[in-house]
């Protein structure tokens, strides 16, 4: 599907995704041109969906990371729930999973109160019956 050297251009646009075709010319020993019709095709077959910005979000005031795993009341509508995490800034990812749980997120809380806020609210707004919550220390870089 891809090679070798689709892969190192993938690997280096995760590492930073703001490379000029120059500069990932020079790490992957092509032209700049030859760098840039590769990344278009990455993109034009759809491994390459984007480029995002990488947040800090200790500088904007959210220090801590949290994950949650939530489970909803039996009868409760999702849609609450689904409104919730797409409102609340402090969650930067949700995912519905399979198995015992029904949602695990990733949360950036500005301290403990705030994300006692949080669970708080899922509970009250978004149908949550329970939640088990765990603070990241220390985050370990994967490119890939």
């Amino acid at each position: 599907m891809i090679d070798d050297l689709d892969r190192e251009i993938l690997g280096a646009l995760q590492s930073n995704g703001r490379l000029t075709q120059r500069e990932l010319g020079r790490k992957v020993g092509l032209s700049p041109n030859a760098a840039g019709a590769r990344v278009q095709r990455l993109v034009d077959r759809g491994i390459i969906r984007g480029f995002q910005a990488r947040v800090d979000h200790a500088a904007l005031g959210r220090p801590m990371e949290a994950s949650i795993d939530v489970w909803q009341k039996d009868d409760h509508d999702r849609t609450a729930f689904i409104d919730l995490v797409a409102d609340d800034d402090r969650i930067v990812e949700c995912f519905h999973l399979t198995g015992p749980l029904d949602f695990r997120i990733r949360a950036r809380v500005a301290s403990t109160e705030d994300l006692n806020d949080l669970l708080g609210r899922m509970h009250r707004e978004g149908g949550v019956r329970t939640t088990d919550s765990r603070l990241v220390l220390e985050q370990i870089p994967v490119t890939r």
